[in-house]
């Protein structure tokens, strides 16, 4: 739930709210980002934080704009009262400019005064509030657009992005199709350490994570996680840890996790996640080529993880510490983060150099594509030394959205209690929220039970299809899947995100048909675990989708999909004195076969050339 805490300009539904619960919610967010911008100039914040807040402004305009604009499309408003909607746009178009040439005068060293902050509150008051504006799109929805008509953002209008093309140029990877883009980002600057800095700044007493405490969930802020973060940074220095030494993360997720992974970035150390259940001698390899004296470890932790080690921390007792400066602070973006293993790795396997440039590029094209309301909560359930999980958390952090830590013996349990507005996790976790869902279907009686028997696959087809289905379906989803998300705490879902690994179509199906709106995220360790995105509502199910913002994508002429960005891992890691490119040139090769389709979508394909369906 996005948060209006100010005195600027406060949300008051009697004045603001239009009866639908996604443009009430982003409209919160605006406020939100006017309120950010009131206090931190107020309370003299740096340019940095200033200029955050304005790039988000920006960023976070267009979107709301472009997607109440093709709402208004897509139910017919658009047609029904064309002049209304085209002086609307109109509207969203001067806003924008506005905006921008704020942020462009900022960058250029001028101030932002108290005129421009009443100049955006009145102009939000009189646009959201006025009787012909938003509140007149509001009125047609109560009073035209039938009860089981459902908004699927994105089926209209898959480029607002950004997306574009261009013919492939002279590189040093020959191309067989054109270059693709994602629409644009704004990476934040510096490094993490830098990075993090500004969001506790910026977000310091919302919360950053929700804790499991055996009764429930508790919050922690950023200031708090930033705080233990620091004092844990401290304290491995203290302890004999180096500035530019590697540090052994071998433990379950958790906020523990998350708090010695800023630690590590703080005190200018590389953390090198060790996956658990991996074979001793991969984990001896892994600690021997990263140079791993330091480890940190819970009881998941094998022999062989502690024995290669000098000094090991169990993460319950961590090392704490008091400086006044950290050398984190003093890394550049394009340092060396974190030593990163793929999933699953066996003997053989190298590890990718990952940078502080690559980890916010990864939060960044997430953040854009997936844009989540401050003060809002995502989850936090799988593995953090898998690459995606860790992009998917500084993607919340990045958002000023809650990371909840939910045990994985008890998913269910914990997303009633959250209440997630964001679901992040792997086909492990979406297989396992089908099988809760069709044993609690199965539950059912009567009525209900027939009604939804086989009704959430016939819906995800509708999906698919662009429609909505047949009434029984439409009835199954008023009458038992909307009652049904809300008892597993997805009532509120905005997004929900499922990488590593491409899901079973089937699944897809049934967690459309249920409500779930699930996106699929193409992309390798080597891309930081982003890269293309098969978005909710897609046509084709196995497709890799469209580039992310931030990436460019293309074929090779060997038929294999390669991907350019700041996101993109340049050099693998041997030993602390050796590393092997990457990349040929500006472009990482994946093994992944692939073919755009006429629509631009790229589509898998497998080693002998035939397309997947």
């Amino acid at each position: 739930m996005a948060e209006s805490d100010g005195e600027f300009i406060e949300w008051r539904d009697e004045r603001y709210s239009t009866q639908i619960d996604r443009f009430d919610e982003q409209h919160k967010h605006l406020f939100g980002l006017l309120n950010d911008l009131h206090v931190a100039i107020e309370e003299g914040h740096s340019e940095a934080v200033v200029g955050d807040i304005l790039e988000e402004l920006e960023r976070y305009t267009e979107y709301h704009f472009g997607d109440e604009e093709e709402f208004m499309q897509d139910c017919g408003y658009a047609m029904d009262c064309a002049d209304c909607f085209y002086d609307h746009k109109d509207f969203h178009e001067e806003f924008v400019e506005t905006v921008g040439e704020f942020r462009e005068r900022h960058e250029n060293g001028e101030p932002i005064t108290t005129d421009v902050l009443e100049f955006t509150k009145e102009w939000l008051d009189a646009h959201i509030a006025g009787p012909d504006i938003d509140q007149k799109y509001s009125e047609y929805y109560q009073e035209e657009v039938p009860e089981d008509y459902e908004y699927q953002p994105g089926k209209l209008n898959q480029s607002r992005g950004g997306e574009r093309t261009y013919e492939a140029e002279d590189t040093e990877v020959e191309l067989e199709s054109d270059v693709y883009v994602g629409g644009t980002v704004s990476i934040p600057k510096g490094t993490v350490a830098d990075w993090f800095a500004r969001q506790v700044d910026r977000h310091g007493d919302r919360p950053a994570a929700y804790v499991p405490t055996g009764d429930g969930y508790e919050p922690q802020t950023f200031r708090e996680m930033y705080t233990q973060a620091w004092r844990v940074a401290a304290g491995l220095l203290d302890a004999g840890v180096e500035p530019g030494t590697t540090l052994g993360i071998c433990a379950r997720p958790s906020s523990r996790w998350s708090v010695v992974d800023i630690a590590s970035h703080l005190a200018g150390v590389l953390s090198v996640p060790i996956q658990a259940g991996q074979t001793d001698e991969r984990t001896v390899t892994v600690e021997a080529t990263t140079d791993i004296e330091t480890v940190v470890v819970d009881g998941t932790a094998s022999e062989a993880v502690r024995a290669g080690a000098q000094r090991v921390f169990d993460i319950s007792d961590l090392p704490a510490g008091n400086r006044d400066n950290l050398p984190g602070f003093d890394a550049n973006p394009d340092d060396v983060a974190t030593i990163v293993s793929p999933p699953g790795a066996e003997m053989g396997t190298v590890e990718c150099a990952v940078t502080h440039r690559n980890l916010l590029a990864a939060a960044a094209m997430l953040s854009e594509q997936f844009p989540a309301t401050r003060g809002s909560t995502g989850t936090a359930v799988l593995s953090q030394s898998d690459i995606f999980n860790r992009a998917a958390t500084y993607y919340l952090w990045n958002r000023g959205a809650a990371a909840a830590y939910i045990p994985t013996d008890d998913i269910v349990g914990g997303l009633e209690a959250v209440e997630p507005d964001v679901l992040i996790g792997s086909p492990e976790l979406y297989d396992h929220l089908r099988s809760e869902l069709e044993s609690a279907i199965a539950e059912l009686g009567g009525l209900k039970r027939r009604l939804a028997d086989g009704a959430a696959i016939d819906r995800g087809q509708a999906v698919q299809n662009g429609n909505t289905g047949s009434l029984t379906d439409s009835a199954a989803a008023r009458v038992v899947f909307g009652p049904l998300r809300e008892s597993f705490g997805l009532g509120d879902l905005d997004h929900a995100l499922s990488g590593t690994e491409p899901l079973d179509p089937e699944t897809v199906q049934f967690l459309w048909g249920v409500g779930v709106p699930v996106s699929q995220i193409f992309g390798t360790t080597e891309l930081t675990g982003v890269g293309c995105v098969n978005e909710y509502g897609a046509e084709q199910l196995t497709a890799l989708g469209d580039p992310l913002p931030g990436t460019e994508v293309a074929v090779t002429d060997d038929g294999a999909v390669a991907f350019r960005g700041d996101h993109v891992v340049e050099r693998y890691w041997e030993t602390s004195d050796v590393a092997t490119a990457a990349t040929t040139g500006d472009w990482y090769v994946t093994e992944q076969a692939g073919q755009f389709d006429d629509e631009g979508r790229l589509r898998r394909r497998d080693p002998l050339g035939v397309k997947t369906e």
